[in-house]
């Protein structure tokens, strides 16, 4: 029986509370490929095909395990596969480590993967993701990703990623995989929405992959986060369809045209810009007027908010702005003004400053393309001063 990571709160970068420029992305089409055959594993929960999706294919196990349910066709746009089996396309990408996955009475999972993945899967965790921001622990010596039983102040602890009996270790890579695309844990369980898997659901294969071959090359940490406290279950949100994400006014014979698809698909499927930058429901899911900013709303507990400054290219917003202020202001934590950023939006020193050159000017290119909307309120100019910490 795999071990449960309580919460698997991959909240890949719950720290993105940016304050001043966004990301979010995802591919440009909302529906799924073709399910393919399940990975090894205990035969698994039957997944919804993606809209227009085929039926999945029951595939052989990797290594041992039993075959993965096939994902019946479905309209919901959901990722194929279960929680345990992983039938649909989970399935095929885990199991193209090259030793596939051993299921459960059969042989020990064998996990290899290449160079390029383990460094894909670093930037993407490290500096796109920001999942260290939930999943480290602040405490002396603890572990990279290796759990956080304090944060949300514990009623929603951020579970050990490492791949350690006490993290993902008993985890098949489609089970990971599943749990941060589709909010399901290895149980079957519900994922609490802190865990921004309605924004990880449009992360393609390979980065999803990459991202799993990351989190197993880290030491291991073999601290077990206890389950949340939380009073009530979470309940399922629905994942951020592509096509809800503005599209570039670039023609498709522009030359940057590529670059702006990069960039709306790291916007959307791997950064989390959006979930700070966008106006929100009660579940402080993304809503309407993407990248249109959310002003500050201060209160006694909290004298100094959070500025999410408005980030389309309209006169209230990044009107003067080019893709390179874009990408140097993600990079640097300092915006085109020369004011330093503040709250969660990270600097040179950590976070997005990790973040390749090309993904940066990708995601500016996006962000400078986009249709303007005009929030005066939240307009980059407005941001207050950095408050100086004692």
């Amino acid at each position: 029986m795999h071990k449960r990571v309580a919460n698997l709160a991959l909240v890949l970068g719950l720290a993105g509370a940016c304050a001043a420029l966004s990301v979010g992305c995802g591919s440009d089409d909302d529906s799924s490929t073709t399910p393919k055959g399940g990975a090894g594993g205990a035969s698994g929960h039957a997944g919804s095909a993606g809209k227009g999706g085929s039926a999945g294919k029951s595939g052989a196990a990797q290594g041992g395990g039993s075959a993965g349910e096939a994902g019946p066709a479905g309209s919901a746009g959901v990722d194929q596969g279960g929680a345990s089996g992983a039938g649909g396309d989970q399935g095929e990408t885990a199991g193209s480590s090259a030793a596939g996955e051993g299921g459960e009475g059969g042989a020990a999972p064998v996990h290899v993967y290449t160079a390029d993945q383990v460094e894909r899967g670093k930037v993407i965790v490290r500096s796109q993701a920001l999942c260290g921001g939930c999943h480290t622990a602040t405490d002396a010596g603890s572990l990279e990703l290796g759990g956080n039983a304090k944060f949300a102040s514990s009623t929603l602890p951020a579970p050990n990623l490492t791949d350690d009996a006490a993290g993902i270790g008993e985890w098949t890579d489609a089970q990971v995989i599943y749990a941060f695309r589709n909010g399901i844990d290895d149980e079957g369980k519900q994922l609490a929405s802190a865990m921004p898997y309605w924004l990880f659901h449009n992360m393609n294969d390979a980065d999803a992959l990459s991202v799993v071959a990351f989190l197993r090359s880290l030491p291991h940490s073999s601290v077990a986060v206890p389950p949340p406290t939380a009073p009530t279950p979470p309940t399922a949100v629905t994942p951020l369809a592509p096509s809800s994400f503005p599209e570039t006014s670039l023609p498709s014979t522009d030359p940057a045209y590529a670059e702006a698809q990069r960039g709306k698909y790291l916007v959307s499927g791997v950064a989390q810009c959006v979930k700070c930058h966008s106006p929100a429901d009660a579940a402080r899911i993304p809503i309407q007027d993407f990248f249109s900013g959310v002003p500050p709303v201060p209160t006694t507990a909290n004298p100094n908010p959070i500025f999410a400054s408005n980030v389309t290219p309209d006169d209230t917003g990044l009107k003067d702005w080019t893709a390179a202020d874009v990408a140097i202001a993600l990079k640097t934590g300092v915006n085109k003004a020369g004011v330093t950023l503040c709250g969660s939006m990270p600097s040179a020193a950590k976070g997005y400053g990790g973040m390749t050159d090309a993904d940066a000017h990708a995601i500016g290119v996006y962000l400078t393309t986009i249709p303007p909307i005009s929030k005066a309120a939240a307009a980059p100019g407005l941001e207050p001063a950095c408050p100086v910490t004692p």
